[in-house]
């Protein structure tokens, strides 16, 4: 077989490969209640991972402490996330920097806690986009 016969077929993979490899580093999405939500980026593959599929989910928050140069990732993070009414839909620990949650259309208030100091946001979700919510804790 000729290289030029085989330059579709290689690029295709190409291509496939880092959808592939992205599909692979997710962590396994977790429910509780009608909430869907994955948590982790520990590892910089994973990291990179959720990075990628975040637009995917209506709801991106991350977690970092202040620091020079640069901000640093944390995990182990208390997250809350209350709607309108007051009710609790989600309430867990982070296993990264990162949570990603499906939620449906609605206001809410989110709740990060990590060593006794909480971060609270009040977040609009709509049915198409999505919202990203940063919390950095002073080090």
């Amino acid at each position: 077989m000729k290289l030029k016969s085989l330059q579709p077929i290689l690029l295709g993979a190409a291509l496939a490969l880092p959808a592939f490899a992205f599909a692979v580093s997710l962590p396994a999405t977790k429910t509780q209640g009608d909430v869907t939500y994955l948590s982790g980026g520990a590892g910089h593959d994973e990291a990179q991972a959720i990075q990628q599929a975040e637009k995917e989910w209506p709801l991106a928050l991350e977690f970092a402490i202040k620091a020079k140069p640069h901000n640093e990732f944390t995990s182990n993070v208390k997250v809350m996330i209350q709607d309108e009414k007051g009710k609790t839909v989600l309430d867990t620990m982070s296993d990264g920097p990162f949570v990603l949650v499906k939620l449906t259309p609605g206001k809410y208030v989110v709740t990060a806690e990590r060593s006794g100091h909480t971060i609270e946001r009040h977040v609009t979700v709509t049915s198409h986009g999505h919202r990203r919510q940063v919390f950095i804790w002073a080090s």
